[in-house]
């Protein structure tokens, strides 16, 4: 069986993190967003990925994965072009996953359940479910009698909630499907229309609820929910770097980290060459790569992204995008100075 991850997508919710690479890139627990579904369809015996390409910073994720032999796996490139829907992206593997069942995973999507049904033998469609509270958010699919009946992207009116959660498992048959497809009121080819094709053509399609935890990292909040639940899940301990007269207390994960003079509480993840002087970090804060942070206070349930520079400030519950700088005017007037991107919150 082969994977196929899906990292298009232009990350508006996202903006102003998003302006500098893809959204399922920012490291969430350590680890890029869609790290964690690779990795995780890796462990459930997957060696074969196809990564859709967007056009948002293709060359990073190439970069971040290159040909996927630190993952133990083999990855393959491909590009989607224009974005035209789910479907679409799904139909640019066809000449990857040949004849062969196949895995669909959003990769911007954490979802860790499940995935006995997914990546299971045998040669059947499947989708994976999850209870929300706000179906209109997402593609949802009406089940009666134990059978997938309908599915709809997004709904105007509640007709279920059960939202597919971004993973799905087809066989070749799907391709005939999207074929068929024509652009839905988005003006996309969507993978809930192709599914109801299946159905409509009495192809059984197995479904799974799961019961735990998912996420749809679509938002900063969605983002820091992500971290904290991860970090408190899957965290460990292993000091990595120069550690000089500081105290670690907990699952702190640093990698060729320097920490000076401070005290550090996991769970917390500090990324490659970050250094870190007089300060105070954790719990439940993931540090990215190259990171300078001296003279703070990062308090709990914070993400910082590569190559920020922090200084003199208390943070808590903030999320920091690559190559930010925030630090304290110690100047007069003691004025506030700031460079705001866009859709950006500031609480002061």
């Amino acid at each position: 069986m082969k994977a196929v991850i899906l990292h298009g997508g232009q990350g508006t919710r996202l903006r102003p993190l998003t302006h500098t690479g893809p959204k399922q890139l920012i490291k969430i627990g350590g680890k890029a967003v869609s790290q964690w579904g690779i990795e995780a369809l890796r462990d459930a015996g997957i060696e074969e990925f196809a990564i859709i390409l967007g056009d948002n910073f293709p060359e990073k994720v190439i970069e971040y994965y290159g040909d996927g032999t630190k993952l133990g796996i083999k990855i393959t490139y491909i590009y989607q072009g224009k974005a035209r829907g789910l479907a679409d992206a799904v139909y640019k593997a066809k000449d990857f996953v040949r004849d062969e069942n196949f895995v669909v995973y959003l990769g911007d999507n954490v979802v860790l359940q499940g995935l006995d049904l997914i990546a299971g033998d045998g040669n059947y469609n499947a989708i994976l479910l999850a209870k929300v509270s706000n179906p209109q958010r997402f593609g949802v699919a009406v089940v009666k009698d134990n059978k997938v009946i309908n599915l709809v992207e997004k709904p105007k009116d509640l007709i279920s909630n059960l939202a597919l959660v971004g993973v799905y498992r087809f066989t070749p048959d799907i391709f005939k499907e999207i074929q068929r497809l024509k652009p839905s009121w988005r003006g996309e080819l969507e993978i809930t229309d192709a599914i109801q094709g299946l159905v409509n053509d009495n192809v059984e399609v197995k479904y799974k609820i799961i019961e735990g935890w998912w996420k749809d990292t679509g938002t900063p909040e969605d983002l820091l929910e992500a971290n904290y639940v991860l970090l408190d899940t899957y965290s460990r301990k292993e000091i990595d770097g120069k550690i000089k007269e500081s105290e670690i207390n907990g699952r702190v994960l640093s990698s060729n980290a320097t920490i000076e003079n401070s005290r550090i509480i996991g769970p917390t993840t500090i990324g490659e060459g970050t250094i870190i002087k007089n300060s105070y970090i954790g719990p439940y804060v993931s540090v990215g790569d190259n990171v300078i942070i001296e003279d703070s206070e990062i308090l709990s349930n914070t993400l910082i992204l590569n190559g920020a520079r922090i200084s003199s400030v208390t943070l808590s519950d903030s999320v920091i995008g690559a190559n930010a700088k925030i630090y304290r005017n110690e100047s007069k007037p003691k004025v506030l100075k700031l460079i705001v991107g866009e859709n950006s919150v500031i609480k002061i």
